[in-house]
């Protein structure tokens, strides 16, 4: 009885936040303040910046990401590194303090191997 149980309680991380279904949470990257140099970077070159996609780092995978494909395989994972629309999904601050991006597979756009 306790291995159902134990199926049924999803893994948790430091946010609190789980996704269900075809959801994926996302640490979004820090955006720079400041260049190497140490200038200071004003909002509206960070909005550039960021104008056409955000990238992050996938913390949580809901359990049906990606299960409509052919072969049913998802193509990134927990940990792995992906890019996706600016305006897309919703942010959340998790119990961490850190805010989080909550999003449908369908808007991961890229996976980054670098």
């Amino acid at each position: 009885m306790s291995e159902n149980i134990t199926k049924l309680v999803p893994r948790t991380n430091g946010s609190a936040i789980i996704p269900t279904g075809g959801h994926l949470l996302v640490l979004p990257d820090k955006v720079e303040e400041k260049t190497e140099g140490g200038i200071y970077l004003p909002d509206t070159t960070k909005d550039k910046e960021q104008a056409a996609a955000t990238s992050g780092t996938i913390i949580a995978v809901g359990a049906s990401a990606w299960k409509d494909l052919d072969d049913g395989q998802p193509w990134a994972y927990e940990g792995d590194r992906v890019t996706y629309g600016r305006y897309a999904g919703v942010t959340l601050t998790g119990k961490d303090g850190i805010d989080y991006v909550l999003l449908n597979d369908n808007d991961i756009l890229a996976r980054l191997l670098f």
